[in-house]
């Protein structure tokens, strides 16, 4: 029988791991070291892929996605093309890790993730796909038939997904910071699971204002919602790796589905049908109800401006739980 190897070649996103201002992990080896180990553990398994934590912060840990060639292209993970179902095989919940940092650059980047069983080393980088500012050149508007045919097909994870949403919205368009911060706190850990609905929303809100930041009202939206999320310890309000997806989905990084949704949605014309289809089919593999919040997030931002309309009060505190 044929060998498994330990040791894999990987891919790494260039979004920062560790911010070294934040991460007190790293601060007691900078900046004489130019290279740092730190220890991790296994968060968790899944069928194509594992999470690694590291107690990085003081109100949490960090994660890192390490991802194999069938998983969810994350844009904060590391990629390893060859990593199998027999290497997973081998790893256990809670077993110790080491993560190895270069610090010669402004961010730590990751260079080895190890455990008792498996070496991944890193030999390139790989670029997460980025949600684009419209051309000016191109479509303008998104129409609000498409919008709304896509709406009312969507089933988010929480019925009042959409009126949360649509409540932050209109927070940012008033400019009221009080506002837009009870807004993002009603959704920020949200719902269940490692990825809150509440959460896939807010980066579906970020990703479109991204979108759609040629315009002047939402290119100040955008900053307004920016710089609001920066004041806010993620990882104290959420799990880890949602907090991971938000500070992307800030910087316009997702996955490669919700970048196709919010891409074509623009291009699409009533009547074709086909094409919607093959949309929410895309988002509905993402997994339980991600996908399906993510666009609905997206949609309050990229509803006609006329469209949208009063919806009702939000419910529950800024603290909401699962029930």
């Amino acid at each position: 029988m044929r060998s498994t190897s330990r040791t894999l070649p990987a891919a790494v996103s260039p979004m920062p791991f560790l911010d070294p201002n934040s991460a007190a992990v790293l601060r007691p080896n900078l900046p004489n070291a130019s290279v740092v180990t730190v220890n991790a553990k296994v968060l968790g398994l899944f069928p194509t892929g594992f999470y690694i934590g590291v107690d990085a912060y003081p109100w949490g840990q960090q994660i890192l996605p390490v991802l194999g060639p069938d998983a969810l292209q994350l844009p904060t993970g590391i990629q390893v093309p060859q990593l199998t179902a027999a290497h997973l095989g081998e790893l256990r919940t809670e077993m110790p890790a080491t993560i190895t940092l270069s610090t010669a650059a402004a961010h730590p980047s990751v260079e080895r993730v190890e455990t008792a069983n498996l070496c991944c080393v890193i030999v390139r980088t790989w670029r997460p796909s980025r949600v684009e500012p419209l051309d000016l050149l191109g479509p303008q508007r998104y129409s609000r038939d498409v919008v709304e045919s896509i709406r009312e097909r969507l089933i988010p994870g929480r019925n009042d997904l959409a009126s949360r949403s649509f409540n932050l919205v209109r927070a940012l368009e008033s400019g009221i910071v009080q506002d837009v911060d009870s807004c993002v706190h009603a959704l920020l850990g949200y719902g269940p699971g490692s990825t809150p609905s509440g959460d896939d929303a807010l980066c579906g809100i970020a990703l479109a204002l991204r979108r759609t930041s040629q315009s002047v009202s939402r290119s100040r939206q955008q900053s307004l919602l920016t710089q609001r999320l920066s004041n806010i310890a993620f990882e104290a309000r959420t799990t880890a790796l949602s907090a991971s997806l938000l500070r992307a989905a800030v910087e316009g990084y997702c996955i490669p589905e919700i970048e196709h949704a919010i891409t074509d949605i623009a291009c699409l014309g009533d009547g074709e049908d086909d094409s919607l289809n093959w949309v929410l089919a895309n988002i509905s593999r993402i997994g339980h109800h991600s996908g399906h919040d993510l666009l609905t997030g997206a949609l309050a931002v990229l509803t006609p401006t006329e469209e949208l309309t009063l919806v009702s009060p939000l419910e529950g505190t800024t603290h909401a739980d699962d029930s």
